[in-house]
């Protein structure tokens, strides 16, 4: 079998495997978000950044599909109706948009759960559902502020049949894809693991005084919270920095496959998104019974007491 045979065997099986992710994360992240808003016990703070995740999520999925699904298949527009549509729909940038959007939020989660679980009783330091209202717009406008570049950039390239960001000559490129690893990667990473090793060490290491069965019930629901979030924020990081990662090398010309590397980056991204909603599955007794609820009473949604994030 020849070269070109392997890779094009290659990119058949990535774009069945993104085509069966994109259909999960729809799926999946629409159960998240009718859950959420359908049920008045579950409308936290925490499940709505949830619902900001799973929105961002379904983003990535949807405008992901003209980018890696039909690429090469249809005649693509060309002059400057082809460079529209690359920046808007074709070229993957409202991808990265909602991609930006699933970090910042979880950044968002992680503090949110520091405020819980070391200040419970400050109210002041927790974030609020009217705090949202600000937190919320903030994800998408940076997200949408730091793409800018790549939206002004991206246009049709007729001999490549594809969409290419055309950066001028300089360092602009290398140290806008650097910048990706940086403040997409490493820097959100350091944020969460910080956070995050207070949170740890506040509800598993530290020894606490005897404390009554109401207030063993809310340290366990926010154990339980916590374990389920971090379990996202890991798989997030895995998922994520292999494509940040493969962007550097190919701006500094160190990937030498070129497009299956990045469009198996990709489908990790993709991956990342179908997976949190399984997450909460495994991690939230009460996410479970609110789906299976959903699933078959869709009409109404029963509103059990139980016990919510805290």
């Amino acid at each position: 079998m020849s070269l070109f045979t392997h890779k094009e065997a290659a990119e058949i099986s990535l774009r069945v495997a993104f085509s069966f992710l994109v259909l999960i994360t729809l799926v999946g992240n629409s159960l998240v978000c009718l859950v959420v808003l359908r049920n008045r016990l579950m409308r936290s703070a925490m499940n709505y950044l949830l619902v900001n995740l799973a929105c961002a999520d379904m983003v990535v999925a949807i405008f992901g599909i003209p980018r890696y699904i039909p690429i090469h298949t249809y005649e693509h527009p060309m002059g400057h109706t082809g460079d529209y549509l690359c920046k808007f729909l074709t070229g993957g940038n409202l991808v990265w948009t909602g991609g930006v959007v699933s970090v910042v939020s979880l950044i968002a989660v992680a503090v949110e759960r520091y405020f819980a679980v070391l200040y419970p009783h400050d109210e002041k330091k927790r974030i609020t559902k009217a705090k949202l209202k600000f937190i919320i717009p903030a994800c998408w406008l940076f997200s949408i502020f730091w793409n800018i570049p790549v939206y002004v950039l991206v246009k049709y390239n007729e001999d490549l049949d594809f969409c290419l960001e055309d950066w001028p000559s300089g360092w602009y490129l290398n140290a806008y894809s650097l910048g990706w690893l940086i403040v997409v990667g490493i820097l959100p990473l350091s944020v969460m693991t910080l956070l995050y090793s207070r949170v740890v060490f506040k509800l598993w290491i530290t020894k606490s005084q005897p404390v009554e069965q109401s207030q063993r019930a809310v340290i366990k629901s926010r154990k339980r919270v916590t374990k389920m979030v971090l379990t996202v924020t890991v798989v997030c990081a895995v998922c994520w920095l292999p494509n940040l990662i493969a962007y550097v090398l190919d701006f500094y010309g160190l990937n030498s496959q070129g497009d299956i590397v990045h469009t198996t980056t990709v489908v990790l991204v993709t991956l990342n998104s179908a997976v949190n909603p399984i997450v909460y599955c495994f991690q939230s007794r009460q996410f479970r019974r609110c789906v299976k609820v959903l699933l078959l009473s869709p009409c109404s949604m029963r509103r059990t007491a139980t016990v919510g994030p805290a």
